[in-house]
């Protein structure tokens, strides 16, 4: 992590975080969908910038539902990966979400098939939460994950998933 620094995106940065989405996706998020989230909840959206070139080589776009946070995307450039960028622009949000907006949890959907990504959100303390049938555009099943305020006592962790 030595050279990167997490700071908040800007609308310049968003041609460097369309590549990363493209290259790290089979179904990236379109440009005019990642401005609308920016522009929507700015503070949700951080990125990870070399500070040795100013390039950006990560983010993590959440927002803020139904009094919860929601994860919608993390990505991390293919030669800066196993640094732990992703772990600290994931750390960041829900420093964000949980001590700032003091929200009961944080969620996600992450494909069932996609070991790797429900491995990382295990190790920093995401529990399945449900089964998405045919989640995806391609009908593969989601797993919902969750994560409680660990900063606060919740009892109730009722969800309500926003499908666009």
């Amino acid at each position: 992590m030595e050279h990167i620094k997490i700071r908040r995106m800007r609308y310049e940065d968003i041609p460097q975080v369309v590549a990363i989405e493209k290259d790290s996706f089979k179904k990236p998020y379109p440009p005019t969908l990642i401005m609308q989230i920016l522009s929507y909840f700015p503070e949700g959206f951080l990125v990870a910038e070399d500070v040795r070139s100013n390039k950006v080589v990560g983010y993590i776009m959440g927002l803020i539902e139904w009094n919860h946070g929601h994860i919608i995307s993390i990505a991390t450039s293919r030669e800066y990966r196993r640094r732990g960028i992703g772990t600290a622009l994931l750390k960041e949000l829900e420093d964000i979400l949980f001590k700032k907006y003091n929200l009961n949890c944080i969620v996600l959907e992450v494909r069932f098939n996609n070991r790797e990504a429900r491995m990382f959100y295990y190790r920093r303390g995401y529990m399945d939460k449900r089964l998405l049938p045919r989640y995806y555009e391609d009908n593969t099943d989601a797993i919902l994950m969750i994560k409680k305020n660990p900063y606060r006592e919740i009892t109730d962790t009722s969800v309500i998933v926003n499908l666009w």
